[in-house]
């Protein structure tokens, strides 16, 4: 009895396909959970797709306190991202920080059996100043000056785990899934070639494949996700003065992406004993790195010196992203598996390249409007209505063919209409301010699977002359559905993401 450790190349039956390949199971595993008509997944683009189109609310612990609302509302550090028209409002400068502190909680069920996991992190999720150059009340012009305002601010974070574990009888192993690939295609690359080289699959006397002889009935399943990353976003806008009437505003965004996938899948097979039989234990690593570039427009209008009424314009984003991927599985065979060329096998692995590409996404543009009103000096009301296409969402690479995927874009996803809504309470120098909000879900064909979001969320705030503080509270919760591979269970995850917010503000 001797080991084998095998590397991805030479083993009987090995056929290379497109490089595209290598995301197969990542595009798989998300995909699968859409429960789509007559549309295979070849890559995990489309997932890409949507996840760095996504956006909740951001910005200023007062902004987010208030639900992300900003469309109509001025005079917030915020306006730089949100609407610049927003920033003609300032009469002095201000530079403020935010600093925040998330916990993720995800509790993932599979065929009655929950996990439990927990994500925390600190972070300074937007810093910036407005320069201010508006007129004094007794300066005379139409044109009451503008501002200009440079800020960094954090647009979405990804970091979080999940995962499950399941026991339950006659569960599906992926085994079988490949098993029908590799009958149906033969041997493919990349990482769905990695179970023949690790002799969980392997060739029969007379034609086809067979998975292992040690793969029994009873199995195990267990399978953690861990992902890390963030969007952040370099933001330059000015906004104008028309008679305290017209506000009008423009800007350019910056976006850096970083982002980064641990998926370690594991199947453990029983014997009659209740003993292993064979493990195996399947790794992907994906890395993504990516810049790219916006603008947005916005007007906000008075008609009367209680209301604004807020329109926002924020184009496509360009963003150029750079990947890197590699997977590799190992196995433990429990007697060794009798191998008619190789002898006995008790152990093997197998890994791909490190495969390396790049691609161009164009996400979605964002329409958005607002209406604020204001109760005297005693505080306001403001609520947003934002319209997103996703699928608008395009694809583009020198390395491979994305006409597939621009397709698959078009009939998975649909358009949305989110929702806030927010109050603020001004007692002398104090703000009570509350707010709720409601992204809705990017799937065009949902059934019975609902990914849409709720937020809620409050804060309070002291308001000096110079100088402000600013604490906010936001709670999310949404489900999210992950496939290990098509025709797997689907498992779900209740996701509940709390985050504290403390902004500091200084007027000069």
């Amino acid at each position: 009895m001797y080991q084998i450790t095998w590397g991805l190349k030479q083993k009987k039956g090995f056929n290379r396909i497109d490089m595209k390949g290598f995301k197969l199971i990542l595009s798989l595993s998300a995909l699968a959970a859409f429960h789509i008509n007559d549309v295979k997944a070849q890559s995990g683009y489309v997932e890409d797709a949507l996840r760095f189109s996504q956006y909740g609310s951001n910005g200023t612990a007062r902004i987010t306190s208030l639900g992300g609302t900003g469309n109509s509302l001025g005079g917030d550090l915020s306006n730089i991202h949100n609407n610049p028209a927003g920033l003609g409002f300032y009469q002095n400068s201000e530079f403020s920080f935010t600093a925040g502190y998330s916990d993720w909680n995800a509790s993932t069920s599979l065929l009655g059996q929950t996990e439990n996991f927990n994500k925390t992190n600190f972070s300074l999720p937007n810093l910036g100043v407005v320069i201010s150059r508006a007129k004094g009340p007794l300066e005379v012009g139409d044109w009451r000056g503008g501002s200009f305002g440079i800020s960094i601010n954090r647009q979405a974070t990804y970091n979080n785990d999940f995962g499950y574990f399941s026991n339950q009888f006659d569960q599906g192993s992926i085994l079988d899934y490949y098993v029908d690939v590799y009958n149906d295609i033969g041997v493919p690359g990349g990482t769905d070639g990695l179970f023949f080289d690790a002799f969980l699959i392997n060739p029969v006397s007379g034609g086809g494949y067979d998975y292992s002889p040690n793969a029994t009935l009873a199995l195990e399943k267990t399978e953690k996700v861990q992902n890390e990353g963030t969007m952040s976003q370099i933001g330059f806008s000015y906004g104008g003065n028309y008679k305290n009437k017209l506000f009008i505003g423009a800007s350019i965004g910056i976006n850096s992406i970083s982002y980064s996938s641990t998926k370690t899948y594991d199947e453990e097979f029983l014997d009659d004993n209740n003993q292993t039989s064979l493990f195996s234990s399947l790794q992907e690593n994906l890395t993504l790195t990516g810049s790219g570039v916006n603008v947005g427009l916005g007007i906000i209008y008075k008609p009367i010196d209680e209301l604004n009424v807020g329109l926002n314009f924020k184009s496509p984003t360009w963003t150029q992203f750079n990947e890197e991927y590699d997977a590799d599985i190992f196995a433990n065979f429990f007697p060794p598996f009798q191998d008619p060329e190789f002898g006995n096998v008790s152990e093997s692995d197998a890994q791909t390249d490190i495969f390396m590409s790049s691609y161009s996404l164009r996400t979605p543009m964002r329409i958005g409007t607002g209406l604020t009103y204001f109760f005297g000096k005693n505080g306001f009301i403001t609520a947003d209505a934002n319209f997103l296409d996703y699928s608008s969402a395009n694809l583009r690479s020198n390395v491979f063919n994305t006409e597939q995927d621009n397709i698959e874009i078009s009939n998975l996803y649909g358009q949305t209409i989110n929702y806030s809504v927010g109050g603020e309470l001004r007692v002398k120098m104090f703000r009570l301010r509350a707010g709720y909000a409601y992204f809705g879900d990017p799937i065009k064909d949902p059934g019975n699977l609902d990914r849409s979001t709720n937020q809620i969320s409050g804060g309070v705030g002291v308001k000096l002359s110079g100088f402000s503080i600013d604490l906010g509270l936001v709670n999310s919760k949404f489900n999210s559905y992950y496939s290990s591979f098509p025709g797997a269970d689907l498992a779900i995850t209740d996701n509940n993401r709390t985050t504290g917010l403390l902004t500091l503000g200084f007027s000069f």
